[in-house]
C-alpha cells in the first residue's frame, strides 16, 4: 500500500506510544510491536482450540464439573469461580488437592454459556451474491441514478463493505445493497 502524503498520528495498539503512521491501515509503531501482536493472536487461537477440545470431550450428564471445565464452558476466570465458592454462592466439593468440583446446575444459573468466536459469522459472509448484470449496477449507473460523484460512490462502497466485482472494465455492485444505502437520497 502506498504511503500517505499526510501526517497520520496514531497510537500503537501494543505499547500505546504515539507514532506517525505511514499508511492509513497502520496499527503498530514498529516491527517489534507487530510481531508481539502476531504472537498474541496465535496464543489466543491456540487457547481457543484447547478450550473447544475440552468442551467437546466433556460429558454433559455429570452434576459436578471441575474448575477448568467451568472456565472453558462459561468463559469466566478461575478467581471468579473461587470467589463465588468462598461466598457460598456455588456449592463445591473438595475431593483432594486439585480436585475441586462445583455444581453444574448452580453455575449454569449464574453464568451463560460462551459460544465460540469462530462459530459466530456475519450473515454477509454466508450469503453468496449473484453478479448477474440484471441484478447489479455499474458505478456509472449509480452516479447517474442518484446524482452522486464516482468518488463518493466508491467511498460509500468501501465504507459499508459492499461486495463488488470487476468484469472487464466495469465494476458491478448489487442493486439491493446500493438501493438500501442510497434510498434516502
Amino acid at each position: 500500500m502506498p504511503g500517505s502524503k499526510f501526517i497520520l498520528p496514531k497510537t500503537c495498539e501494543i505499547c500505546g506510544t504515539q507514532f506517525n503512521a505511514k499508511t492509513v491501515t497502520s496499527r503498530y509503531c514498529s516491527d517489534k510491536c507487530s510481531q508481539a501482536a502476531y504472537r498474541k493472536k496465535k496464543s489466543q487461537t491456540k487457547k481457543e482450540a484447547q478450550r473447544k477440545n475440552l468442551v467437546e470431550q466433556m460429558p454433559t450428564d455429570r452434576p459436578y464439573i471441575s474448575i477448568a471445565e467451568a472456565v472453558a464452558l462459561f468463559g469466566i476466570s478461575r478467581d471468579t469461580i473461587y470467589r463465588q465458592i468462598k461466598k457460598g454462592n456455588i456449592p463445591a466439593v473438595n475431593l483432594g488437592e486439585r480436585l475441586t468440583r462445583i455444581s453444574r446446575v448452580h453455575i449454569e444459573a449464574m453464568f451463560p454459556k460462551v459460544e465460540s468466536v469462530s462459530n459466530i459469522q456475519p450473515e454477509a459472509v454466508n450469503k453468496k451474491l449473484d453478479y448477474n448484470q440484471n441484478e447489479c449496477y455499474t458505478i456509472g449507473e449509480i452516479t447517474e441514478k442518484f446524482g452522486i460523484s464516482a468518488s463518493t460512490v466508491n467511498k460509500t462502497i468501501r465504507k459499508n463493505g459492499i461486495p463488488r466485482k470487476q468484469i472487464g472494465k466495469f465494476v458491478y455492485v448489487p442493486k439491493v445493497e446500493i438501493d438500501r444505502i442510497f434510498a434516502h437520497r
